[in-house]
């Protein structure tokens, strides 16, 4: 309605009045829309200590799950990614005839290639079963004999961590064949059985003058999967190739790190995980000063990518902590 036009009680009448207008002593007025009440948010108040318990909590949740998406599924990449690069240089040691099978070898050197297809196991051995050799595939004892040489040969993998190599030795059965292949030629072992703790060993008679032993880790209940407390042992005796003999110079002994569901916190892992906490604290406190800097997107761009390398350095380093078998 424009305001220069003027209007009388005469000249309107209360049923030619549009909708929304009355009819007033001084002409008409526009009668106002009633507003819905605005409902205010108000802001809940959190006690600092109630915030930093939700805080750590989540922190907690977080790293939690973090290992969890490590342990079952990271440390396999890490572990297939290192098998390859070990087929690759024992395919050439072996075509070179340079695989090492005597002596004093230098741990984590891949010195013997292990398959046993009943149990879809085709894997890489290295030298040395601690912890962190294990992360990289199956390992030799120092003080056993090598595959195809005279004596009892031991060899570790882990049954849940990193691959989990070894997860099938508890379902291999008597008759399966196993076969390693090293540098000095190829020797085929016929499963004998199965033992777990307090079963009978086997017979010298049946072992036979060279025999290979597989060691993993494994469980009882409702933790077999995840949380394995006992060491399985699957035995077999040489049944294709002549055996060989040992050269002299290997090792009478192992360290304790080697022995079985044994965990290596020497100083020098200790050190290695502070130095990496240490490094991971950096990082965050530079992209909390980079947050007052920098846009969103250019934090996430690299906060991301230091965030998973420093999470995936001290979780891989936390994992040595744990039995060598698990």
């Amino acid at each position: 309605m424009s305001p220069d036009v003027q209007y009388s009680p005469a000249d309107v009448k209360t049923d030619d009045a549009p909708s929304g207008v009355m009819r007033w002593s001084g002409g008409l007025r526009r009668l106002a829309r009633p507003r819905a009440p605005v409902e205010r948010l108000q802001r809940v108040a959190v006690s600092p200590g109630r915030a930093a318990v939700a805080t750590t909590l989540c922190t907690i949740a977080a790293l939690a799950v973090w290992f969890l998406l490590y342990a079952f599924y990271l440390s396999g990449l890490q572990e297939g990614h290192a098998q390859q690069l070990l087929y690759s240089q024992l395919r050439e040691e072996l075509a070179l005839e340079t695989v090492p099978f005597g002596g004093r070898i230098t741990p984590g050197k891949p010195v013997v290639l292990i398959d046993a297809p009943s149990i879809g196991l085709h894997a890489v051995i290295v030298e040395g079963t601690s912890s962190k050799d294990l992360t990289s595939g199956p390992g030799h004892l120092p003080s056993s004999a090598m595959p195809g040489q005279a004596g009892n040969s031991v060899v570790y993998g882990r049954s849940v961590l990193f691959g989990a190599p070894f997860a099938g030795v508890r379902n291999l059965k008597p008759g399966d064949l196993i076969t390693a292949t090293t540098g000095q030629g190829v020797f085929g072992y016929r499963v004998l059985d199965v033992r777990g703790p307090g079963d009978p060993l086997p017979s010298p008679t049946k072992l036979g003058q060279a025999s290979l032993t597989l060691a993993t880790s494994a469980g009882t209940g409702w933790r077999r999967r995840w949380a394995p407390d006992e060491v399985i042992y699957a035995d077999a005796t040489l049944v294709q190739g002549k055996v060989q003999s040992a050269p002299a110079g290997r090792p009478a002994a192992v360290p304790v790190i080697d022995n079985a569901l044994a965990s290596d916190a020497s100083d020098a892992v200790l050190f290695q995980l502070f130095l990496e906490l240490l490094a991971v604290v950096l990082v965050c406190v530079a992209l909390a000063y980079a947050y007052t800097r920098w846009s969103a997107w250019q934090l996430w761009l690299v906060a991301m990518p230091l965030v998973v390398a420093g999470l995936w350095l001290v979780t891989g380093t936390v994992a040595l902590l744990l039995p060598n078998l698990t």
